[in-house]
This record gives structure tokens, C-alpha cells and sequence, in this order.
């Protein structure tokens, strides 16, 4: 990616826009349309969050997993038997990859060249008077947008670090489905998982401080409870994190 924009010979940009995930490549191509000379600074796969790790590889599992469950929903009807099974996990997450890549290539790579006042520059920012310094080289920029995006934390629960555990990022990346999956938390990402994982035919568990999705209204939370049970998910909610160890082999 480093030889796609060559860097502005003056060395001086009107913007500096840290994080070239989709927050950072809007910011970068809208000012670059304004007639502004812009610095976009990425580190990591360019592409942030959504394309590589979150709403693209997610919801490609999810709608599999729709799909997988539809067959077997077909017996609700009279005269009609639907089955379906994950015949090759591999080749699922494999599928799922493949479009990450074609639309990081489409959606982003392919796209800054269109912008020849976009400079992209790989690396590490650190903020400074006057601009940003990335590897060492100092950017000069009259203003600067950070849009770096989060990461996932590990809650602080005792035993936690002694065992094996995933993030939503490592859990889509799963060479093989799990047997069973513990779920911790109960917010949007951790029910649409666990409802993915359960329909792949993965026994799952959620378990959650409050209720499914806190933020939401009561009912919301209880309606969705109901039907994540009858799906054969275990929800225990209003449960208070003693420690988490190793049994046996799980």
C-alpha cells in the first residue's frame, strides 16, 4: 500500500487524518474533494474494522448460519422437510475471507488512487506541535483527525488470563467450530455470535452481568431471551463473574 500515493513533495498537508479505517478514508476523500491536501495515516490493514474484522466477516457468518437454519425451519410446514449441515467449515470461513478481500481491494485499496491529493503513509502516528510524526518523518499539518478506531479488552475476571480464550475477531477466524462456546456478555455482539455459533450447530451459552442487550428496553431484552432459548441457547442472566478455570479438557 505504501507505493499506491506518492508522498506530497512539500512535505506539508492541509489535513492529517490518523486511521485509514472507513471513519478515516470518508474524512481523507471528503476534504480531498474540498481541494484540501490530505495525509492518511494507517497502521495495520488498511480498512479498519468494519471490511476486515466486523460487520463484513460477521454478517457473511451470520447470514450462513440463516441460511442453515431456514432449511431446518421448513418442518414448520405441513408436507415440507428441510435439512441442511456444515459440510466443510473450512471452506466457510475460507468463502468468508475471500470477500473480506475483495472488498478491502474494491472499497479502499482501489480506490485511493482515484484521489491524487491523498497521500497514504503506513505507520505509527505520534501527535506534535505543527503536525504528526510517522516512522520518524515529520508531517506538517495545518489540522489533524484522529480516527483510530478501539480495540476489544479482556474483562478483568479472576483466572481469566489461565485459559484459553477469543475475542469476536479470533472466534470468526476458527479453523474448526467449537463443540461448545461460553459467551461473555450480553450486548449485540455477543448475542448475534452466540445465535450464529448455535445454528452452525455449536452448543452455546450466553452470560451476562444484567440482560440481554442492557441498553434496550425491558421487553426487548425479554423477547429476545425467548427466542434464543427456543433456538437451544443457554442464556444466564444476572450472574455476578467469580473466576474462570480450566475443566479438564474444556
Amino acid at each position: 500500500m505504501s507505493d499506491c500515493c506518492p508522498p506530497n513533495k512539500s512535505g506539508s498537508y492541509d489535513l492529517a487524518v490518523i486511521g485509514a479505517g472507513s471513519a478515516g478514508f470518508s474524512a481523507a476523500i471528503t476534504a480531498a474533494e474540498e481541494g484540501a491536501q490530505v495525509a492518511l495515516i494507517g497502521y495495520g490493514t488498511i480498512g479498519g474494522t468494519c471490511v476486515n474484522v466486523g460487520c463484513v466477516p460477521s454478517k457473511t457468518m451470520i447470514r450462513a448460519a440463516e441460511a442453515l437454519y431456514g432449511a431446518g425451519a421448513a418442518s414448520r410446514f405441513p408436507g415440507l422437510v428441510g435439512e441442511a449441515h456444515v459440510a466443510n467449515w473450512r471452506d466457510l470461513i475460507a468463502a468468508k475471507e475471500d470477500l473480506v478481500t475483495a472488498l478491502r481491494q474494491k472499497k479502499y485499496i482501489d480506490l485511493l488512487p482515484e484521489y491524487e491529493s491523498v497521500t497514504y503513509l503506513e505507520g505509527e502516528a505520534q501527535l506534535v506541535d505543527g503536525g504528526v510524526i510517522v516512522d520518524g518523518a515529520n508531517i506538517k499539518a495545518g489540522k489533524t483527525i484522529i480516527a483510530t478506531g478501539s480495540s476489544s479488552t479482556v474483562p478483568p475476571i479472576p483466572g481469566i488470563e489461565s485459559v484459553a480464550h477469543l475475542d469476536s475477531t479470533q472466534v470468526l477466524e476458527l479453523d474448526a467450530a467449537p463443540k461448545s462456546l461460553l459467551v461473555i456478555g450480553g450486548g449485540v455482539i455477543g448475542c448475534e455470535l452466540g445465535q450464529m455459533f448455535a445454528r452452525l450447530g455449536v452448543k452455546v451459552t450466553i452470560c451476562c452481568r444484567s440482560r440481554l442487550l442492557p441498553d434496550m428496553e425491558p421487553e426487548i431484552s425479554e423477547a429476545l431471551q425467548a427466542a434464543l432459548e427456543d433456538e437451544g441457547i443457554t442464556v444466564c442472566a444476572g450472574v455476578a463473574y467469580q473466576k474462570i478455570e480450566q475443566a479438564g479438557n474444556h
